[in-house]
C-alpha cells in the first residue's frame, strides 16, 4: 500500500481550500474599498444611490476577477491567490468594463424608475413598478452570465450580450439554480449583516461556478475554445 505523501491528505487540501478562499476574498474586498467607505460612512437612503452606484464601477473587474480566479481553482484544484486574483483582474479589466458599465446604468435607470412608481401610487405606478422590478432581475440574470463567460473565454462585446441572453433561456435549471443561490445569499445577508456578501464572496462565486458547469462545458463544445490565459 502507498504511503500517502505530504500534501495528499484531506485535512491538508481542506485547509488549503479555506486559504486559498479566504486570500481571495479579502482581494475582492480591497479591490471595492472606495464602495464599502461610502457604504459605512452614507446614510442608507435612496437619496444616495447615485454615490452607490458611482462606487460601484471598479466593482465589475473585481467580480471578474473573482470568476477567473474561482475557475481556475474549479479546473486545477489549486490556486495562487495573489497572483491569480489580479492577473484575472488586469486581462479582464477592458472586456469587463465594456459591459459592467452599460448593465450599471441600466440598473441605475430601473431603480429609480421603479422607486418613483412606488413613491407616486396608482394602478399605472403599480404595473410599472412590476415591469421595471422584472427588468431588474432580468439585466441581473445577464449580468450573472456575462461575467461567467468574460471570466473564462474571449469573445467580442456584441458575443457576449448574445450568449448572456441565449443560455439564460436555454440552460433554465443553470439559470433558477443561480438565482436561488443569489436569494439564499440575500437572505443569510438580512439576517446577518449587509457585510456577508462581501466576506463570502469567493464561497458564493465558487458555488455559482460549480453550479454553472454545464454552461461551461457547453461553450467550450459549440461555441469556442476556452481563452488562453483562464486555464
Amino acid at each position: 500500500m502507498r504511503k500517502r505523501e505530504f500534501g495528499e491528505g484531506t485535512l491538508f487540501s481542506v485547509t488549503n481550500y479555506i486559504y486559498w478562499l479566504l486570500m481571495t476574498n479579502i482581494y475582492f474586498v480591497l479591490c471595492n474599498v472606495i464602495f464599502l467607505f461610502f457604504f459605512m460612512t452614507l446614510e442608507p437612503t435612496f437619496s444616495n444611490i447615485t454615490i452607490y452606484f458611482i462606487a460601484l464601477i471598479l466593482t465589475g473587474p473585481s467580480v471578474s476577477a473573482l470568476f477567473y480566479s474561482m475557475g481556475k481553482l474549479i479546473r486545477e484544484k489549486e490556486l495562487s491567490p495573489l497572483r491569480d486574483f489580479f492577473h484575472g483582474y488586469k486581462i479582464n479589466f477592458k472586456d469587463t468594463m465594456r459591459f459592467w458599465l452599460p448593465l450599471l446604468l441600466v440598473l441605475y435607470i430601473l431603480f429609480v424608475d421603479l422607486q418613483y412608481f412606488n413613491s407616486n401610487p396608482s394602478v399605472l405606478n403599480h404595473i410599472l413598478s412590476v415591469v421595471f422590478f422584472i427588468g431588474i432581475i432580468v439585466t441581473l440574470i445577464f449580468m450573472m452570465y456575462a461575467f461567467l463567460i468574460n471570466a473564462g473565454f474571449n469573445f467580442r462585446l456584441k458575443d457576449i450580450w448574445k450568449l448572456s441572453i441565449y443560455y439564460s433561456f436555454k440552460k433554465v435549471k443553470v439559470t433558477f439554480g443561480n438565482i436561488s443561490i443569489v436569494i439564499i445569499t440575500l437572505f443569510l445577508t438580512t439576517i446577518t449583516s449587509n457585510f456577508f456578501i462581501l466576506f463570502t464572496a469567493s464561497v458564493v462565486c465558487y458555488v455559482f461556478l460549480l453550479n454553472s458547469r454545464e454552461v461551461l462545458e457547453d461553450l467550450k463544445l459549440n461555441f469556442c475554445k476556452p481563452n488562453e490565459s483562464a486555464n
